[in-house]
């Protein structure tokens, strides 16, 4: 068994559906960067989230930056390598690619940076 961790940010939201047994499972679309310059490119993994835990992944919207460990499965489609992981473990990580909604000139006050009050 090949167990590979990863970390991004979701390219899009969840997707949480059942397979005929009535198993629950979320999928997750992860793109990790590797190398630099001319030579970064871009690796796709799909994370499948199974049972009561694919209902907390669900929640799980684009810009969501997460970390899942898994058994990898490597597939091919159209020539190019597919990268599976079936989640052991995943989270996710406070803080998002997204931006906070703006509530300026609705008469209320914005949320405070959460990471100001840090003192280092």
């Amino acid at each position: 068994m090949q167990t590979l961790t990863i970390a991004g940010y979701l390219s899009r939201d969840a997707e949480q559906r059942s397979t005929r047994s009535g198993d629950s499972v979320t999928a997750l679309n992860v793109p990790v960067k590797q190398g630099w310059g001319e030579n970064e490119r871009t690796n796709w993994f799909r994370v499948n989230v199974w049972g009561k835990r694919s209902d907390f992944a669900a929640k799980f919207v684009k810009g969501d930056f997460i970390v899942a460990t898994g058994e990898l499965t490597i597939g091919e489609y159209n020539g190019k390598p597919q990268y599976e992981i079936r989640a052991n473990d995943f989270q996710s990580v406070k803080g998002s690619a997204r931006p906070r909604e703006d509530v300026r000139g609705s008469g209320s006050t914005p949320p405070p940076d959460e990471d100001s009050e840090i003192p280092f």
